[in-house]
């Protein structure tokens, strides 16, 4: 491997990838991209993640397994590119050495677990709790926990606690998460001792679900069950509270149905100045205008939408859907149309999907099918499939580089 061709964000990666003394009977990353592009998939079934080298296209032959409950885990890179963190739903946070791909240390945060982020600085993880109820921070190095913050608020006098979700990193060496239960947005500083949880901003509607950063770090956006409307937060002026923005077509009514599977807020499209956003139980996107948060228009679609993913180029964005009707397709939006420009028949039950950093390539989750599907974005066909165990969550390392991820 030649060191000197990376630059960049790769290169401390690549020279420590290059320094290792490696034995034989571990994956080594001359034999393919390297640990930047290998790709991590959530065999959700066998509690294992499999491998995906993408220049090779190929897995490559070691799993890591022994995980855990893997409903909804998510998984967040180091910047160095030295480690994944790989938070599950029973309540255990795993570190992965990338270079290696084994568990290099594990801790039990809470009995249950939703989300996790890094800090800008790679010191620390901020891990949101479904039970008892809270965030908790670790040191990243260690995986000592450094506090637990419960997710308390009080309601008819009473104190309550509240499942926390959304959680995200943000400018400023930042964590930001929403009470499900508790309808506030908290922001906690990791750059100040005791991680004090400087603001807590009420929103305008209850029974947030998820939520989810703009790309720039700017902007908090939460969703809320039986509701038509999102709270927005200005991250940059957090003292002016949430702000309500309806997702209301006024112009056309969609028929409503009780949706087979919620849509994932971290993958709400950001493309240039607008925000596609995926309804729950109703077959359209609606499109937001970014700096004004009012509503521009409707893109409807074949089915109830899961994921709006935008291609890095902004051109497009590829959404996904429940139901059995609908979850084997995706369907192509043209950002500059509004409108459907392309569906694609993929594999059944779609649960994920990811664009490559340049949005060459889109990596695809067919759980139904136990596939992982990678597509062409511009000639819009499908390269390679490859076999695997109830395949969900699909996590490229290039996601060290990016904000919220």
């Amino acid at each position: 491997m030649n060191c000197l061709r990376l630059a960049g964000p790769f290169l401390l990666a690549a020279s420590t990838a290059c320094g290792l003394a490696r034995a034989n009977d571990l994956p080594s990353s001359e034999d393919g991209t390297g640990v930047a592009g290998r790709v991590f998939v959530v065999e959700r079934a066998s509690e294992s993640l499999a491998v995906y080298d993408l220049l090779r296209r190929r897995l490559l032959p070691q799993r890591i397994e022994g995980l855990g409950n893997l409903r909804h885990a998510t998984m967040v890179f180091s910047p160095d590119l030295r480690y994944g963190y790989l938070a599950t739903r029973s309540g255990k946070v795993t570190r992965i050495d990338l270079e290696t791909l084994r568990p290099s240390g594990e801790v039990y945060s809470s009995r249950s677990s939703i989300d996790n982020a890094i800090s800008q600085d790679g010191r620390f993880l901020a891990v949101g709790e479904y039970a008892p109820g809270g965030l908790t921070l670790l040191d990243a190095r260690t995986l000592k926990v450094l506090k637990r913050i419960p997710g308390s608020f009080e309601r008819d006098g009473q104190e309550q606690r509240s499942r926390v979700t959304g959680v995200v990193d943000a400018p400023g060496n930042r964590f930001v998460c929403v009470l499900m239960e508790g309808a506030e947005v908290w922001i906690v500083d990791a750059s100040r001792p005791g991680f004090p949880v400087e603001h807590r901003i009420p929103t305008p509607h209850p029974q947030p679900y998820d939520a989810m950063i703009t790309p720039d770090g700017r902007h908090y956006l939460v969703g809320h069950l039986l509701s038509g409307h999102v709270s927005v937060v200005d991250l940059v002026h957090p003292e002016r509270g949430a702000r309500e923005v309806s997702l209301r077509d006024p112009h056309r009514n969609f028929a409503k149905a009780p949706p087979v599977k919620l849509p994932h807020m971290a993958a709400w499209a950001v493309a240039g100045e607008a925000v596609f956003v995926p309804l729950v139980g109703e077959k359209r996107l609606a499109v937001l205008d970014r700096a004004t948060w009012t509503f521009r228009c409707s893109v409807p679609l074949r089915g109830h939408p899961v994921y709006a993913v935008a291609s890095p180029t902004e051109r497009e964005v590829w959404v996904s859907f429940s139901g059995e009707d609908d979850d084997a397709y995706v369907q192509v939006v043209d950002t500059a149309r509004c409108e459907v420009v392309r569906t694609l028949e993929v594999g059944g039950r779609i649960y994920h999907m990811d664009f490559t950093p340049r949005g060459s390539h889109v990596l695809v989750s067919a759980n139904r099918a136990n596939q992982l599907v990678l597509i062409d974005a511009n000639a819009y066909r499908i390269e390679d499939r490859e076999q695997l165990r109830s395949p969900s969550g699909v996590f490229g390392a290039w996601r060290a580089f990016r904000m919220g991820l």
